[in-house]
């Protein structure tokens, strides 16, 4: 900025030294020279307020630019947190699922409680369709012993493989009582695929096994459940008591296509997650 101030004011000194040495024989070339100077005067005045505008202007931009620099640190700092929200988000959450027939859950998942399965007995014309897993460790709040005649009633689970002569199962498991166990999974979704020893592509494998449900002669309701394809049993538990049954599935052509399903062929399945 000095040297900018130098040069604006070289041309007026030399104006001024030439106009202080003028004499009253040189008046036309005093005048020229006074005319010269008011000239150079105002020529300085504007170049002083253009200075003082860019100067200006150059301390708006330095705020301008640390304002945006601000910005953009406070957005870099929003996102962070807002990234360590979202982990902390789907770290926490998650989903669970029954291993039927089994009292471990695999892998990295945790164990949530063990139990039994259990269902509406075989006989019933009424009642839900669907399995429970319970616990080994019931609580009551008020209760009435004895049955009162009304309502339902849930059963224990038995393994029933008499009416054929396939098992695929490692030992003999029939009516023998079945186990279950509900896990926790870090992964949100999961679900049971039947027909399938494995998982579809980006889906996570939880276990595989046999598709089996209530007996289709039996009056009662039942669902599909996968039960792990290598069951264990509840100890002491193989008196043929026939409360909740269950049967393997097999696959059925007509309405069903074969190919690829194949008439009177056991099903598998598997419990998938991601």
């Amino acid at each position: 900025m000095n040297v900018i101030r130098f040069y604006l004011l070289v041309p007026i000194l030399v104006v001024l030294l030439s106009y202080a040495h003028c004499n009253e024989n040189e008046e036309l070339s005093c005048q020229n020279l006074k005319e010269g100077f008011h000239a150079l005067q105002k020529e300085f005045e504007i170049l002083k307020e253009e200075v003082r505008e860019l100067k200006s202007d150059g301390a708006s931009r330095s705020v301008e630019k640390r304002f945006v620099a601000d910005g953009e640190r406070d957005i870099e700092a929003t996102v962070t947190k807002l990234e360590k929200d979202v982990k902390t988000l789907v770290e926490g959450i998650g989903s669970t699922y029954v291993r039927w027939g089994r009292t471990t859950c695999p892998g990295n998942t945790t164990e949530v409680y063990k139990g039994f399965m259990g269902g509406n007995v075989y006989t019933d014309n009424g009642g839900p369709a669907n399995y429970l897993c319970l616990p080994e460790d019931p609580t009551w709040a008020k209760y009435q012993d004895g049955f009162q005649g009304e309502g339902n009633k849930i059963y224990g689970s038995e393994y029933q493989i008499i009416r054929t002569n396939f098992n695929p199962f490692h030992q003999d498991m029939n009516d023998e009582d079945i186990p279950c166990v509900v896990c926790s999974t870090k992964r949100p979704l999961n679900i049971m695929v039947p027909a399938r020893t494995s998982c579809y592509t980006g889906w996570h494998l939880e276990y595989t096994g046999y598709l089996m449900t209530i007996w289709s002669g039996h009056p009662a309701a039942g669902e599909y459940v996968c039960v792990d394809s290598h069951p264990e049993l509840i100890p002491h538990g193989s008196a043929n008591t026939n409360g909740n049954v269950l049967y393997l599935v097999e696959a059925a052509c007509g309405t069903l296509p074969c190919l690829p399903y194949v008439d009177g062929r056991e099903l598998a399945c598997s419990v998938c997650s991601k």
